[in-house]
This record gives structure tokens, C-alpha cells and sequence, in this order.
């Protein structure tokens, strides 16, 4: 699957540090971005029409309105 081809209602499994998470698309300007409020995980665009894919950046969204960036390895 394309990830420019993803539609509402779709949604990522991601193992993190012994987390095991699954995030709701949320559609949002500018990027990809699959979030639950506590995680938000994003692919940005390289250019007006292609996602870079190799660096997705997760966010661990804190109660404060701060965040956490945590650096992600894509694993096949």
C-alpha cells in the first residue's frame, strides 16, 4: 500500500519501547498524521507531492502541551 493512498478511518500499529500502539488517521495540513492525543505519529512531505517516508517522527504528547520527539526506525 501507498501511504498517499491512506483514507479516514485508517490506522498504524507501532511497537515502541515495549509500547505497543495503534493510532487513528488523523487528517491534517501539511503531513500525515496518525494520533490518539497521547501519540502522534507523522510523516512529513518532501515536497508538495511526496511523503518521506524513511524519517516518520513520533511525538509523545504530554498533559502540559508539551511533547517528546522520539526518533523512529522504520523496520521491515
Amino acid at each position: 500500500m501507498n501511504i498517499k493512498d491512506i483514507k479516514p478511518g485508517a490506522f498504524i500499529n507501532i511497537l515502541w519501547n515495549k509500547n505497543k500502539l495503534m493510532l487513528p488517521y488523523s487528517p491534517r495540513s501539511g503531513f500525515i498524521s496518525f494520533s490518539d492525543k497521547k501519540w502522534d505519529f507523522r510523516y512529513n512531505f518532501k515536497d508538495s507531492m511526496n511523503v518521506d517516508e524513511d524519517k516518520p517522527i513520533l511525538y509523545q504528547l504530554l498533559p502540559n502541551g508539551k511533547y517528546i520527539t522520539h526518533e523512529c526506525i522504520l523496520k521491515n
